[in-house]
């Protein structure tokens, strides 16, 4: 290495993959010259050394989508994973980059905990919750094992994010208690939205699979007794429903007979249904809910009529049954006693009372309910307010569903269209 001048400018000679290349050290004086040669010099001996100190935050993100992008490509990954990522990529990049207007790249070889500590009390500062935020640094942890992995970086992941950060998660616990509280809330919905409400509660189908229903499911369904649920999140969540009991198959029912989609889709777009949805529980008194809770509620009727986590897991589109365990089956005191009701002889509620709790088994008003002639196996009760009955809204879908080779009961109980 030789430090010699041009001008008022110091610069270096140096050997650089077998060459001898020149270049400027851009300092005045040559104390502070010799240092940067020597860091020139540093470089030139570790050029994958001198490529991670370039690496920027943004390209680190970019690897983790395109990485997420191809085993999606390959089955490994869902869109919906992919989306999620890249959705809180942008973020990481927006905080700590800036916006198109005022971007300034953010070298990775100058991330340390206080800027990721910065980061938490920024966006926690504009009430951000740390459940979002949690979600941002699992980002931002796979985006620097990426780098890592790849050469990009040389640095610490578990010294740099804190890897005790864990929101103090609760999960809900709402759900639909009884058949008549969901009887309010379908009253208060549109014909086709209750369609999908009624479609959801009848066979536990996450948000995205409603949106991907087509009307050869619910037909399906109908005739054959299972319906394909259309998941697309992860290999478990393309499944197969049986209906098992009658209320399964009076919201199938409806949810055939409401739906108002186009092109073989099963129901229309729903644009805002966490507003909506909290907009008729307001209506029909009840407190409000999401769609996810219309999932727990699947959960928790089907935990109440006897079926085991083990077989529901799969169900609801379930590896395995820790889910049930921990978010959708948590089970509420009244009904951890009908559950040793049911397996012990306690003397507390005999089964009668534990059925009627949840209104399966109260006998039908006949001034509210459409009669019920003919379906087997028996609904037990739940009953179907006329006010939220819809008649077929697709006359086509109808014609097929009468062609399939359907037992007779069944025709009776479509009426051919009957309206409520």
């Amino acid at each position: 290495m030789r430090l010699y001048k041009r001008g008022k400018i110091w610069w270096v000679s140096l050997y650089s993959g077998g060459e001898r290349v020149r270049v400027s050290t851009r300092c005045h004086d040559r104390q502070a010259a010799e240092s940067a040669a020597r860091l020139l010099e540093r470089d030139a001996a570790d050029p994958a050394g001198a490529a991670a100190k370039r690496t920027t935050l943004g390209q680190a993100l970019k690897a983790l989508i395109d990485e997420r992008e191809e085993q999606a490509k390959a089955g490994r990954k869902s869109a919906d994973t992919v989306a999620f990522y890249r959705k809180k990529a942008a973020v990481l990049s927006a905080v700590l980059e800036g916006d198109d207007e005022n971007y300034h790249p953010f070298a990775l070889a100058h991330l340390h905990s206080a800027d990721v500590d910065g980061y938490i009390s920024r966006r926690r500062s504009t009430g951000v919750k740390d459940s979002t935020i949690s979600k941002e640094l699992v980002t931002l942890r796979a985006a620097l094992k990426v780098a890592l992995r790849r050469g990009l970086w040389n640095g610490n992941v578990a010294a740099v994010c804190p890897i005790a950060f864990s929101p103090a998660y609760k999960p809900r616990e709402r759900f639909l208690a009884s058949a008549e509280e969901a009887g309010r809330l379908l009253e208060q919905l549109s014909a086709d939205r209750a369609a999908r409400v009624a479609f959801t509660l009848a066979t536990s189908a996450e948000l995205r699979a409603t949106e991907r229903a087509q009307d050869e499911d619910a037909l399906d369904g109908l005739c054959f007794g299972a319906v394909p649920i259309r998941g697309t999140k992860r290999a478990t969540r393309a499944r197969t429903v049986p209906l098992v009991f009658g209320w399964q198959r009076t919201l199938l029912e409806l949810a055939a007979a409401g739906g108002a989609g186009e092109g073989g889709a099963l129901f229309a777009p729903w644009g805002n249904i966490r507003r909506d949805l909290a907009d008729a529980c307001e209506r029909a008194g009840i407190e409000p809910l999401s769609h996810n809770d219309l999932r727990r509620t699947f959960s928790h009727w089907m935990s109440e009529a006897g079926v085991m986590n083990e077989h529901l897991a799969p169900m609801m589109g379930h590896a395995d049954t820790r889910m049930l365990d921990r978010v959708y089956n948590k089970k509420t005191p009244e009904e951890l006693t009908r559950a040793i009701a049911r397996y012990c002889d306690t003397g507390v509620p005999d089964k009668k009372e534990i059925a009627g709790s949840v209104g399966l088994a109260t006998p039908p008003n006949p001034a509210i309910s459409v009669p019920r002639d003919g379906i087997e196996p028996s609904t037990r009760g739940f009953s179907v307010p006329v006010g939220w009955r819809p008649r077929w809204r697709n006359n086509e879908r109808f014609e097929r569903y009468k062609r399939r080779a359907v037992p007779p009961v069944c025709l009776r109980v479509m009426g051919g269209g009957r309206s409520a």
